[in-house]
Order: C-alpha cells, then structure tokens, then sequence
C-alpha cells in the first residue's frame, strides 16, 4: 500500500476549502430548507442527482444559485457519495443527507477536529450531547447489533455506526477504496478508515425527523448489507497491514463531547 500524506494540524496560514456532497433524489420539499442553512465555512455545494422527477434541482438553484449539480453513476445512496466525493475540489468533504434530518449548523463542528489533527470526522447520535427524534425500536436495535459486531472485530468503542454525517479529509479518499452502492456506505467507510489507521473523532449530532416524504431506508434489508460491508471490510483487513504496523496499539481520548477513536 502506498504511504498516506502526512497528517497533523492544518496552517493556520492556509484556510482549508471544503466541499458539502448532498444526495438528491425528489428532495424538492426538504432541500431549500437545508440550503438555507449552510453555514459560510462550507466553499462548494455539490448536488448529487439521482434523476429526480420533480423540482428538487430548480428549488435548490432558486436558494443558492452557486451550487455544483452533478448526475448520480449507478443507483443508491452509496453510488450518489461515491460521484460526489470524486467531483469534490475542497480540501475536506462533508457528506449530509437532503431531507432535513441533519443539523447543518453542526457542519463547523465536524470541520473543528479535520482542522485539529483528525482524519475522519462522524456524528454520533448515542455520544453525550447527540441524539435522535426520529429512530425507530427496530433501528435502535438493528444499530446495537450492527456496532456491536463491528466493536468486536476492530477492537475500538464507537457510539453508533449507521449514520451517514460524516467529514473527511480529500486527500485521503483513494485510500478508503469505496464500492458500495447503497445506505451500506456508511459502515463501509467507517471500516475503510479504520483499516487505513486514520485518526477518527466520533462527535454528538442531533438526528430530527425527515421534513417531509417517505424514506428509503428499509432496515431489514439494509441491516443485512451493512453487516454483510462490514464483514467484508474485516476480510481484507489482511492486507491493510499498514495501520497495524504503524500504529500497533489504539487509544480512545473522548473530549468533552466528544469521542476521539483511532491509533495513538
């Protein structure tokens, strides 16, 4: 494996750009509101369509007419990620969802640590200071079991797993080497930065109810291709030797609200 840069704070001489990669698929209803709130530290929008039917893309350039649109490769969530992330030009990338159910006031919180020696940012609604309006017993449940696997098989203490608000350096977007194609994506990623020895924070987010319209998340059937990701993703550990030799033992550190996870 090829050696990933060089980590540490960012200069204080050299603001970071960053760029926020939003799903979209018949999102008219809820995507101005969450346009309306993007706070100033955010420097490119990327739209991701999946071939909406509806005004989703002229509503959203009706609120911020500077916004990149970009045409979804393939079908699902973790096929919409994966395009944006490689039209993405910041040096960090958000990654929130279209229906109004994240918070992006939270966004300068996730940039915070990317700033401050972190690789790999992800909310978390079961840290002190998260939480969630919205999650059902199933999917309480279903994440229960789904991190306690993915605890067991990394050794480390995250909070939650399936919750796609997360932040990133770009620079370190070959490295996490993604293929899913659906709501999947987001344990695979978790796993992929772990494998790659990234230093992760685990940070409080607050999950509220989708605005308006119907979910696409079937718990059943996605829980199973999430565990079957992360499975995966433990399987090729074998050749991630890299975070391993370099990092041989790992650490928690959690601040105040918040959980740092990662190598020492």
């Amino acid at each position: 494996m090829s050696r990933l840069p060089r980590r540490g704070h960012v200069s204080p001489l050299v603001k970071p750009t960053a760029s926020l990669v939003i799903p979209v698929r018949n999102e008219a209803r809820n995507i101005a509101w969450v346009l309306g709130q993007i706070p100033e530290e955010i420097t490119e929008i990327i739209i991701v369509d999946g071939a909406s039917t509806d005004v989703t893309i002229l509503t959203a350039r009706s609120v911020r007419p500077d916004i990149r649109v970009v045409q979804q490769e393939g079908v699902g969530k973790g096929s919409a990620l994966r395009t944006g992330f490689l039209a993405a030009e910041g040096d960090l990338i958000v990654m929130m969802d279209a229906d109004g159910s994240m918070a992006p006031q939270e966004i300068p919180h996730y940039l915070h640590f990317l700033n401050n020696g972190y690789d790999f940012v992800k909310g978390s609604r079961f840290v002190a200071g998260g939480g969630s309006l919205d999650i059902t017993r199933l999917r309480t449940l279903g994440n229960r079991f789904l991190l306690g696997v993915f605890n067991s098989l990394y050794d480390t203490h995250l909070t939650d797993l399936c919750y796609g608000f997360c932040a990133f350096h770009r620079r370190y977007l070959d490295h996490l080497k993604l293929s899913a194609t659906g709501f999947e994506i987001e344990a695979e990623m978790v796993a992929a930065a772990m494998r790659a020895g990234l230093r992760i924070a685990e940070v409080p987010s607050m999950e509220m109810p989708r605005r308006s319209g119907k979910s696409n998340l079937r718990a059943v059937r996605d829980g199973t291709r999430v565990l079957q990701a992360v499975l995966d993703a433990h399987s090729s550990e074998k050749s991630g030797l890299l975070a391993r030799v370099a990092h041989p033992r790992r650490r928690t550190a959690p601040p105040a609200t918040s959980r740092a996870l990662g190598p020492a």
